[in-house]
């Protein structure tokens, strides 16, 4: 799977839709995620730029991460889909064989801190998306 269906940091003026449908006749969708209202500084020429000093701010928006995933609308199909733009194979593998490699004492104890940490990550993508799932009441499974 290409990791272009996953892009971050995305801005808005109005909250986004967790589920926003793209009505292209395959049923697929966008899982909007990460949702946070920020402080921004907009200027005179159109550009926006985050900012933490409620001083210097003149507005308000939505700070989100988007994920594109097709046919079938599930809490399993959109964790999946999410965890695989994340983590490709490839790289959830490499950070599996450290992590042993460093259990056998062929690398240093800290490689474990690459798996450990995508454990960590995976466990709070899953609770996020059974979260949404259960408000928007989409199933698990079909």
């Amino acid at each position: 799977m290409a990791n272009d269906v996953l892009t971050t940091k995305l801005l808005a003026k109005e909250k986004p839709a967790v589920i926003e449908d793209l009505n292209n006749g395959q049923q697929t969708f966008l899982y909007n995620h990460n949702i946070q209202e920020v402080l921004v500084v907009e200027s005179e020429m159109g550009g926006v730029e985050i900012t933490t000093d409620k001083e210097k701010a003149t507005g308000t928006m939505y700070q989100y991460d988007s994920v594109r995933v097709e046919y079938p609308r599930t809490a399993d199909h959109i964790f999946g889909t999410l965890l695989q733009a994340k983590y490709p194979s490839d790289r959830e593998s490499k950070l599996v064989n450290e992590y042993q490699s460093a259990e056998l004492g062929i690398l240093a104890p800290d490689a474990k801190v690459g798996y450990e940490n995508f454990l960590r990550d995976r466990v709070a993508i899953r609770n996020m998306v059974d979260a949404d799932c259960s408000t928007l009441n989409i199933p698990m499974e079909l």
